[in-house]
């Protein structure tokens, strides 16, 4: 016993005094791939739904106060995303077709009534938030959906990017840009969803490196 402790006692100190031999780092995420130590998140989930829920009309407050938001599981959604000084879920109803032009579901009716707000520093212009994301839906089947991002410029909404967001495990970043530092008010359209039950997000305060290039 004595001769094992002192072997081990050797390979310790040998990690840890010789240039070049070091002992394994620990993980900085857990095991569903949200990063340790990064604090409080904010949660909500977006729920796909067969039907429209028919709440009250121009109530952005029915279907309760928690985090999430009901959309529909076919045509197209858009999340109306503005930039504030904390969280929070102002729509939680995305399956009705009074918002948007045209009587597009979704969450908000626009850059005055977002569905969706998230950190921003007004002084600096950058999002002071960090996104990640889990897609969930029926098992052995394909759950995806294309998501396109537009930035408002004061004249139109302008797409900065467009990428298909796939079923994963645990969770991580979104693949592609859903942000855009300089640029308060965001849309997100989600078209073509497969089979889509359950988008989680988990939100921490403070912006990912690099931030969000416009």
């Amino acid at each position: 016993m004595k001769k094992i402790f002192a072997i081990v006692l050797v390979v310790v100190l040998m990690a840890t005094l010789i240039p070049g031999v070091a002992l394994a780092d620990k993980p900085d995420t857990k095991g569903n791939g949200l990063p340790k130590d990064q604090g409080k998140s904010f949660n909500f989930n977006v729920i796909a739904v067969p039907k429209q829920k028919h709440w009250e009309e121009n109530s952005f407050d029915t279907g309760g106060n928690g985090k999430r938001i009901f959309i529909l599981r076919t045509g197209t959604t858009w999340f109306y995303v503005s930039g504030g000084s904390e969280f929070a879920i102002n729509d939680h109803d995305g399956t009705d077709g009074k918002v948007g032009t045209g009587g597009t579901p979704g969450s908000g009716n626009g850059t005055e009534n977002a569905g969706i707000i998230l950190p921003y520093n007004a002084t600096t212009e950058k999002w002071d938030c960090t996104v990640y994301v889990r897609l969930l839906g029926p098992a052995n089947k394909t759950v995806d959906f294309r998501w396109k991002t537009y930035c408002w410029n004061s004249t139109y909404w302008a797409q900065i990017d467009e990428f298909v967001l796939d079923r994963n495990t645990k969770f991580a970043p979104p693949v592609g840009k859903i942000l855009a530092d300089g640029y308060e008010d965001i849309l997100w359209e989600w078209d073509n969803k497969h089979n889509l039950r359950i988008c989680q997000f988990r939100i921490f305060v403070g912006a990912p490196d690099g931030g969000y290039p416009p």
